[in-house]
Formats: structure tokens, sequence, C-alpha cells
């Protein structure tokens, strides 16, 4: 039987549109930031790693997957554990690769496919669903867990990432739909220390770049 998909896999490939490709417009913004929360819940989940008073504290740097290895290798070079929020900055520069890897566990799956596009000078690549009924199913398994509830950890911290990620609109058509998984998801408390660093970072990365924009828009009308 396939071994049950990681976190961090779990959110790229719902982030996906089915049949256009691509990431969907509401997690484009944001989905690196995801999958490197997600990735640091997979080591807490793991014990390779705990959390003290919003840091993180190395447990044990040995893992099979190579992010994991990347990951908990450059952490563990710090001289003392230091906060969520000041690891998504310093990895920064490291979220193309860290996608690349999370990318790369899907091609291997057979569950997506990577094309190549390209426009004039720039070159990219463009994800697409292989096995349609598979993201299905798990779209499926995820409004579930919304509609009915759960305690299960693993899962609950799954269900935490999703309004962070913009996914809900991957999930749920309707504007009332999305209210009501809203109102769901609050219900469940699903705050933990990263989900949270992780919507701390969004929002600052967000400002930063609307700072950028009207800076850019009063530079024109001056000009």
């Amino acid at each position: 039987m396939e071994p049950a998909l990681p976190l961090a896999q779990k959110l790229y490939f719902l982030a996906i549109r089915p049949g256009k490709g691509g990431i969907s417009q509401q997690s484009r913004s944001v989905l690196d930031y995801i999958l490197l929360g997600a990735l640091f819940m997979e080591l807490y989940l793991l014990k390779k790693i705990r959390f003290e008073d919003k840091r993180m504290v190395v447990l044990n740097t040995k893992a099979e997957n190579e992010v994991h290895r990347f990951l908990l290798l450059k952490m563990s070079e710090a001289k003392s554990p230091r906060k969520i929020s000041r690891w998504i900055s310093k990895f920064y520069y490291s979220l193309k690769y860290i996608r690349g890897e999370v990318q790369n566990g899907l091609v291997d799956r057979r569950l997506i496919r990577m094309e190549e596009k390209h426009f004039l000078f720039f070159k990219w690549e463009k994800p697409f669903v292989v096995n349609i009924p598979a993201q299905r199913n798990l779209e499926a398994e995820i409004r579930e867990l919304i509609m009915k509830g759960t305690r299960d950890e693993e899962q609950l911290i799954l269900l935490s990432f999703l309004v962070p990620g913009g996914l809900l609109h991957r999930l749920f058509s309707e504007n009332q739909q999305r209210r009501e998984a809203r109102r769901r998801l609050k219900a469940m408390v699903l705050d933990n220390q990263v989900s949270v660093a992780v919507r701390e970072a969004i929002a600052a990365a967000h400002a930063v770049a609307a700072s950028a924009a009207a800076a850019s828009v009063a530079a024109t009308s001056a000009s």
C-alpha cells in the first residue's frame, strides 16, 4: 500500500488547480511559507524537534528525507535554540529549494508532473495533477474533517494551515460554504506555535509588498 502523503505534500497537492494546472491564485503568494511551516510540523511529529517558549529545539538530526536533513542540520548549527519566526526568516532564501523537494516527492509518487514553460527570456516549471482521483479524495477527506471535527493531532495541524494557505477556495466554491468552514475551523482551536508564526510571516511579507507597491506608484506619479 502506498504510504500516506506527508503534511507538506498534502498542502502542495491541494493547492494545484485541477485541469488547468499551476497554483491557485489564493495560495500562490503564500505557499512557500506554508510548506516551510508544514515541514517544521513534520519534524515535530517525527520527534526530531520540540518547541520551547516559541523556540525550536533540535533533538535528532538523523532523517531519511533529504529536506528534513537539510532543515535539521541548518538548525543544529545555531549556538542556541532560535524562535520559530527567526527560522522562517532564515530559510527565506531556501524556499525555492524547499518547494522543489516537495514537488519532487509528489512527482516520484506519480501524483503530479512538472511542465517547463517559457515566455521571452523567462523560464519556469508549472505543476499539473496527474492523479485527479487522488486529489479529489484528499479534498473530500479534508472537507469531512472540517465538517465532522477531529481530535487527532496530525489532522488538526493540517487544518491549521488551510486558512493562511488560502486553501478554502479549493475546497469550497461558494462564499457561504467558506464562511461556515471558517467558523468550524475556528471552533476547533487549531492554533499552534508554527501556524501562528507562519501567519505573522505572511502578513509581514504582504505588508512589505504593499509598501513597495505604494512607493512605486508614488514615484511614478511624481515623475
